[in-house]
């Protein structure tokens, strides 16, 4: 890539920032709940009772727009990183690198699809307890069989998206694939949400789901983390023009 390729790449990175705060503002909207709130089947809250309509709309227009900007930040980091694969020094190296570009590229459909699912989710269970006229019992097992022929794509969805992701990023910084210090394995995003699990924990919030957007949150630390390689590459790009 060009000196002025590489600055297009590094502009167009920094889209993952408002996508990422809007998913955040989604991932709030779903996850806030009361503090009192307990399990009452399987993953169903008894919070989930409090979310109100509005909030999984807000959730899901979130992820829209989200997945909008995500797009136009990762194609270009991920068509920066296909130029590294000829420098790789082994297989292994091509391999990791071409599992965290799959998982770059598979968030351009993940993020929608899973504000659109987790919104549904919690909906679908607040319209079945309605209807079961507040039969805590009927609405957990109508929203069970539901929640049976999605749980395959969903959980597929999520290991196969996620795990690329964080493999391949820890995978090619402790290799030294990519040029960045070891502290930035912490970048990735579901390192940046067990972070904030554990905050939860320790920390006496007056309510739940503080951990709720910190997963969307390590996605912009991540990319800043990508962007350092690509002004290195810019830096090293300028010197061989200069040279030349």
């Amino acid at each position: 890539m060009t000196t002025n390729e590489l600055e297009k790449v590094s502009r167009r990175m920094l889209w993952v920032i408002p996508a990422m705060l809007l998913a955040m503002v989604g991932d709030y909207c779903m996850g806030i709940e009361p503090k009192d709130s307990a399990a009452l089947s399987g993953m169903i809250s008894s919070g989930w009772l409090t979310i109100a309509d509005w909030r999984i709309a807000v959730s899901n227009i979130g992820g829209l727009l989200g997945t909008v900007f995500y797009t136009l930040a990762a194609l270009p980091f991920a068509a920066f990183l296909k130029t590294l694969l000829p420098g790789c020094r082994s297989k292994w190296d091509r391999r990791l690198l071409k599992l965290y570009i799959a998982g770059l590229i598979l968030g351009v459909m993940c993020f929608l699809y899973f504000h659109l699912e987790c919104g549904t989710l919690v909906h679908n269970f607040n319209l079945l307890h309605e209807a079961a006229g507040g039969d805590t019992e009927l609405a957990a097992a109508l929203w069970n069989r539901s929640y049976a022929v999605q749980f395959v794509p969903y959980w597929t969805t999520f290991f196969a998206f996620e795990l690329a992701v964080l493999v391949g990023w820890i995978a090619l910084i402790l290799r030294g694939t990519f040029a960045l210090g070891k502290i930035w394995i912490l970048a990735a995003p579901l390192i940046v949400a067990g972070i904030g699990y554990l905050m939860e924990i320790l920390i006496p919030w007056p309510f739940n789901g503080f951990v709720s957007g910190f997963e969307s949150f390590g996605w912009i630390v991540m990319f800043l983390g990508g962007r350092e390689l690509v002004r290195k590459a810019i830096r090293e790009q300028s010197e061989r023009e200069e040279a030349a």
